[in-house]
């Protein structure tokens, strides 16, 4: 895994973790509400591995909110602008 790979991971954790706890719900409340295992929840949010599009959808459904809230918080830009 490259190093911004890595910083992207961590980066998505934290932003639904912070999602979540700003609608006071629990790790183990939202991930059974949501079809999730804790463990794959707890995965996500300290940014140990890559959520699949799947996750995402069960977190943006989760949070009520739109899928393309999650992805524009990354802010990747792997446009050439020399």
């Amino acid at each position: 895994m490259e190093q911004d790979e890595k910083k992207i991971f961590k980066n998505l954790g934290e932003y639904l973790k912070s999602l979540r706890l700003g609608q006071n719900k629990s790790l183990n409340i939202f991930a059974y509400e949501n079809d999730m295992t804790t463990a794959t929840v707890s995965r996500v949010e300290n940014g140990l591995v890559d959520s699949k599009l799947s996750t995402l959808i069960k977190y943006a459904k989760g949070l009520e909110i739109p899928l393309e809230n999650i992805l524009k918080h990354l802010n990747i830009d792997y446009t050439n602008n020399e």
